[in-house]
């Protein structure tokens, strides 16, 4: 999955131009980011490669069990630790190797609580570095979703925090969960744009006199992570 290229060119013009339509009505400044992952989570492909070197040290005794010839009473000779200690270490490179180019399978080894730090992490870090923490008003709102954690954050800054809340942020989320679970991603930025829009334009009005666009409204991309 890559962020790049998951949104064709209309979703990308469907959401530039929804946020556009939104910051006429409201002086709120809004940015949506995509990112294929957002953690590099060594220790998950470290606990992967470990798995996999125990396995086939226990796969490589089996062998060897297997291969004794049927009615032997003779003892069967022990693997030499350093034969074991090579297995185990080949099995830790292989399996690092496949949790690194398969997310899936790094996936299993990594907690959710892990993910979720690593998903805000993200997120602040994309808030500071777009821009959105300097805006004349306070009035940034980055939508940010992680493709591979499968998960939404909604961030906003002091002016707009004060209008929607921690509560209405967690309400944008719900509310674009169904959309994003089905894969519309685009549909899911237009759908917390338009709600947090709403809101945020009977308390933060444009101004009548002048309402400078401060950031761009095309969606960041982040591949593989920002």
């Amino acid at each position: 999955m890559n962020a790049d290229k998951l949104m064709g060119e209309d979703g990308r013009l469907k959401v530039r131009e929804t946020i556009a339509g939104v910051e006429e009505k409201t002086s709120a400044e809004i940015v949506c980011a995509l990112a294929t992952e957002s953690g590099r989570y060594d220790r998950g492909e470290s606990l992967a490669g470990l798995f996999v070197g125990v396995v086939a040290v226990l796969l490589a005794h089996a062998v060897r069990l297997y291969l004794q010839p049927e009615g032997s009473w003779g003892e069967l000779p022990a693997l030499d630790p350093l034969w074991q200690v090579l297995i185990v270490l080949g099995g830790f490179i292989a399996g690092t190797l496949l949790a690194s180019f398969f997310p899936r399978l790094r996936g299993l080894f990594v907690l959710d609580r892990e993910e979720e730090e690593e998903v805000a992490r993200s997120a602040a870090f994309v808030f500071a570095t777009a821009g959105m923490a300097t805006t004349a008003g306070r009035t940034g709102l980055l939508v940010y979703i992680s493709l591979r954690e499968r998960r939404l954050v909604v961030l906003a800054d002091e002016a707009a925090l004060g209008v929607l809340g921690a509560e209405g942020l967690e309400e944008l989320k719900d509310n674009a969960a169904k959309l994003l679970t089905e894969g519309k991603f685009a549909d899911a930025f237009v759908k917390v744009v338009e709600d947090a829009g709403a809101k945020l334009a009977l308390s933060l009005p444009a101004s009548r006199e002048i309402n400078p666009d401060e950031l761009d409204n095309h969606v960041l991309f982040f591949h593989p992570r920002p």
